[in-house]
């Protein structure tokens, strides 16, 4: 049996952990997995972008007008938000190590939602603990 290392790293994350082996055969499929130093920036705020990144290891930081809001840790997506509101992004991200990253085209990513509902499923709860995370943190 063949190694499928990108397979492998995907099922290791909580973020993928209820995907079945279609959906996370067609994200690896679709990804491209690089290497970045610390300091690179994945996103830039109020500028649009048409990939999401999935951090297989590493860490980066979200920063809204100068000022450092999150932490992203291994494991997380990134840039979703900008695939589903698509507009320009609401914060900067930049690695803060040096960072393996899976990099998904929006245009890959909603094909492979729309034949994976319960991909899906599992983002929306992502999203939605972040959220919920991010209230408690306001408050």
């Amino acid at each position: 049996m063949a190694a499928h290392p990108k397979e492998d790293r995907l099922r290791s994350l909580n973020l993928f952990k209820k995907a079945d082996d279609k959906a996370i055969d067609h994200l690896a499929s679709a990804a491209d997995e690089v290497t970045v130093p610390a300091g690179k920036v994945l996103i830039q705020q109020d500028h649009n972008h048409n990939e999401i990144y999935v951090l297989m290891s590493g860490a980066a930081s979200v920063v809204v007008e100068g000022e450092e809001v999150a932490e992203i840790p291994t494991g997380e997506l990134v840039g979703e938000l900008g695939f589903f509101v698509q507009g320009p992004a609401s914060a900067t991200v930049t690695t803060t190590a040096e960072s393996d990253l899976l990099i998904i085209p929006y245009n890959r990513f909603d094909q492979i939602l729309g034949d994976n509902p319960d991909l899906v499923r599992s983002i929306a709860e992502e999203l939605a603990e972040r959220l919920y995370a991010m209230d408690e943190k306001i408050s």
